[in-house]
């Protein structure tokens, strides 16, 4: 079994960590820049994917390997999850939540059995200066609110989604 992870700046990694923490069994952890996409879903019977989401939405990485793997991937993928900045705290906010979930799974016939979102993180320090720009400019012009710091990562909440994907019936 693979988790793979598509990271940014490290908070989808750490929370995959948390995940497998939770899931408690071997689990292999793989970020999705680092894998051979053919190998890596022909070697593996079971999959959780996440990704952090962007500007753009979720890596580009990782839509690629679901679309270029489509045939070999169906009914391995047990779970996915997104981080984000978006709260699901309202119904706009859940509206564009589900919209990532779906841009995740459009190269699926049919969505993982469980799929989860997490809180990000966003350190302005670690960003590069192409990002800390566009971010600048998305906070001050689409959000209209000063653009700080944050960090709303679930490590609870991780190691729980990572408990209650080990029950599945899928394993």
């Amino acid at each position: 079994m693979a988790l793979i992870y598509a990271t940014r700046y490290g908070a989808t990694k750490d929370t995959a960590e948390w995940i497998k923490k939770g899931f408690n069994r071997d689990i292999d952890l793989l970020n999705i820049e680092e894998i051979s996409f053919s190998d890596t879903a022909k070697k593996y019977d079971l999959f959780i994917l996440g990704s952090g989401v962007w500007i753009d939405g979720v890596h580009k990485d990782m839509l690629k390997f679901m679309d270029t793997q489509k045939e070999e991937l169906q009914d391995k993928i047990i779970a996915s999850f997104i981080l984000c900045g978006t709260t699901n705290k309202d119904i706009k906010g859940e509206e564009r939540i589900e919209k990532y979930f779906t841009k995740f799974h459009s190269s699926l016939d049919k969505k993982p059995p469980l799929n989860e979102k997490f809180g990000g993180r966003m350190i302005i320090d670690k960003l590069n200066e192409k990002d800390r720009k566009l971010l600048d400019t998305f906070y001050k012009k689409v959000l209209k609110r000063e653009f700080v710091s944050w960090d709303r990562t679930e490590p609870k909440k991780a190691e729980f989604f990572g408990k209650k994907t080990r029950k599945t019936d899928a394993i």
